[in-house]
């Protein structure tokens, strides 16, 4: 007669439970990342509050599903690093964002030796923005401010 281990015991409740996926060991990074943005659809999907659209101001929203920025309901075409800067504001509105953890974010392993790269993004932004959206905590990183 064979036993069952725990781990078993933990997949088949985790499949009988419909879930997409089950980490048991280390998988290839597309795998994950491609099980993860399954997920993140799912939660979405059946969240009772959706938080697609966040209004900034009387005419201006972020869709954060689409990390889109939007005037009046037409787009504001944004550069690849203006996106991800916003995307990672928005992803926590409350949250200050170190300096540091914006580089990783924004620039990834190619991130740029001096702070001006940062500013001069941020400085660019504000411009397509409404006033006082993105807030400077000196010496330390960003925030959105609504």
């Amino acid at each position: 007669m064979t036993t069952l281990r725990t781990q078993d015991i933990q997949l088949a409740n985790l499949l009988y439970e419909q879930l997409d996926g089950y980490i048991l060991k280390s998988i290839p990074k597309e795998k994950l990342e491609y099980t993860v943005q399954r997920l993140m659809l799912e939660i979405r999907k059946t969240s009772r509050i959706r938080t697609d659209s966040i209004k900034l101001d009387e005419d201006f929203y972020w869709n954060s599903f689409e990390n889109k920025l939007l005037f009046q309901d037409k787009e504001i075409l944004l550069t690849n690093k203006e996106r991800a800067l916003l995307s990672l504001l928005f992803s926590n509105i409350k949250r200050d964002f170190t300096y540091e953890t914006i580089y990783t974010q924004v620039w990834g392993s190619a991130y740029p030796s001096r702070q001006d790269s940062l500013k001069t993004l941020v400085k660019t932004l504000r411009k397509k923005l409404p006033k006082n959206i993105i807030k400077n905590i000196f010496g330390f990183g960003y925030r959105i401010d609504l």
